[in-house]
């Protein structure tokens, strides 16, 4: 009986418990409903976001090479044809573009006051940009200018969700980095005579030192006394003599192009130590009148990007230059004597006045360069002048013609990435101290869209403040440089409000 009494309390006891947990359970029904809703709701979200990024870095859109002429887009992606995660450079400078028509740029010289069609005093010239449907301009610290109005061709950001078929309550934002910040560290040196030039490789946000990396340089050094290259190479006189301390590079490592002024071109790697700093030594001693342009690579672990880096800096323009869509499969590069802007450049201060600017550019090459130095080059001369030779003509039919009175050109190139370096002098003398004698422009014509960015982040998209985000992060590449792309997607409507009160 003892037994039996026992097993019947027992019972009673479990029954009670699994009653008052029924009990319990019941009245926490709406609290647990809501919360659970509340995660599938967050969870769909996430999910939304990596699909469409997926999608778009997957997908080439339609047409397949919109590029920069995103007039007939019929759906949006950034990769290349059957090439997933490796970013069309072209359609990535189209974002770049959409940043400059909407002030998303980091200070360049005309960002916040565009150059408008009507203070361009080219009428040719003003007529060519109309015909793009160009009202303004912007223009870069590199000297590269940007159309700063939207345009039919250019990317639309509206048209891009509802291609994405994005309801009015969403909005997305899209952010392209790179994953390493490359940069010369130390230099000019504090005196003439130095042979070294240090890198420093930092992961891109975070600025952590990069160890291990392979960092390679290839570099344009120009000496307009033509006496800095080290005497130890026998090569030239006058020269200067390197310390002795000093380990300079073989002389197999670099070519003189020309002797006088002096131009060099070569090549060196090195590797990052633990404070992410790769050194170097170079042929030729630093000297106040030498010009530096070099393109430097770094890698680790499969991942890599490059940089660009001039010296000095170019305060004031000898040359201006665009990318503007000429075809399905061209684009038309554009150089435009500064004189065509000089009342924009005034207005800021760049140009003093009208006689700070050349009186007349040799471009003596422009080199077309991808993987590595195979060049292309064209010879032409611009000129001052607004009237109807301010309308751009092939700059080949200069270079053949000996034109001398043009102040535009184009020059049509595929949708191929590419570096172009303008080598431009100045044809007259006795001019201005403030108008350099000689410079290089970098035209990065889909290599390396964020130069246009300053190396900073390129971002397409809107946000909402306050709303419920979801992130999606991809790595991916343009070109052979490696960079992180994250996509934030924002929702407004009334389902996810209970996000914003937790």
């Amino acid at each position: 009986m003892m037994g039996g009494q026992s097993s019947a309390i027992e019972l009673v006891l479990i029954l009670s418990v699994i009653l008052a947990s029924i009990v319990i359970f019941l009245l926490l029904i709406p609290n647990y409903s809501y919360s659970a809703g509340s995660e599938v709701n967050m969870f769909q979200l996430n999910a939304m976001a990596q699909s469409l990024l997926q999608y778009i870095v997957t997908s080439p859109g339609n047409p397949i090479y919109w590029g920069l002429n995103a007039s007939q887009i019929t759906s949006f992606g950034l990769a290349e044809p059957n090439q997933p995660y490796h970013l069309d450079p072209f359609k990535v400078m189209a974002l770049v573009y959409w940043d400059y028509v909407n002030g998303l740029v980091p200070s360049p010289v005309l960002a916040n006051n565009s150059c408008l069609l009507s203070q361009i005093s080219g009428v040719g010239f003003r007529k060519y940009l109309s015909q793009y449907g160009i009202g303004a301009i912007s223009i870069s610290n590199s000297w590269l200018f940007i159309p700063s109005t939207p345009t039919g061709w250019l990317i639309n950001y509206d048209e891009v969700k509802e291609l994405l078929g994005l309801g009015g309550d969403y909005d997305f934002m899209l952010v392209i980095t790179p994953v390493l910040n490359i940069t010369v560290t130390g230099f000019p040196p504090s005196g003439p005579g130095g042979f070294n030039l240090y890198i420093r490789v930092l992961g891109y946000g975070s600025d952590s030192p990069v160890s291990g990396a392979s960092v390679s340089i290839q570099y344009f050094i120009t000496d307009q006394a033509g006496n800095d290259l080290a005497c130890q190479y026998g090569i030239l006189t006058p020269c200067t003599p390197a310390p002795s301390t000093v380990s300079l590079p073989n002389s197999s490592t670099f070519t003189i192009i020309i002797s006088n002024p002096l131009v060099i071109e070569g090549s060196e790697t090195s590797m990052t130590n633990a404070s992410g700093v790769a050194a170097f030594t170079l042929p030729m001693a630093y000297d106040g009148d030498n010009t530096y342009f070099l393109i430097i690579t770094a890698s680790i672990g499969g991942l890599s990007d490059y940089t660009y880096y001039q010296y000095p800096a170019q305060s004031v323009p000898l040359l201006t230059v665009g990318i503007l869509p000429s075809g399905s499969n061209y684009n038309s590069v554009i150089f435009v004597d500064p004189h065509i802007l000089r009342n924009c450049l005034s207005n800021i201060g760049v140009l003093q006045n009208p006689g700070s600017s050349a009186l007349g550019l040799r471009i003596i090459a422009v080199y077309r360069s991808l993987y590595g130095y195979s060049f292309e080059s064209l010879n032409f001369t611009l000129n001052p002048g607004g009237g109807s030779h301010s309308y751009p003509i092939p700059c080949s039919v200069l270079a053949l013609s000996n034109a001398n009175d043009y102040s535009t050109c184009y020059w049509n190139l595929p949708n191929t990435p590419m570096i172009l370096i303008a080598n431009v002098v100045r044809n007259s003398q006795g001019q201005s101290p403030g108008v350099p004698i000689t410079q290089t422009v970098i035209i990065p014509y889909g290599s390396w869209p964020n130069y246009l960015m300053d190396n900073g982040p390129i971002v397409f998209g809107k946000s909402i403040k306050y709303a419920p985000v979801s992130t999606a992060r991809a790595l991916v590449y343009i070109g052979d440089s490696a960079y992180y792309i994250t996509l934030y997607l924002y929702y407004k409507g009334d389902v996810y409000g209970p996000m914003n009160q937790q």
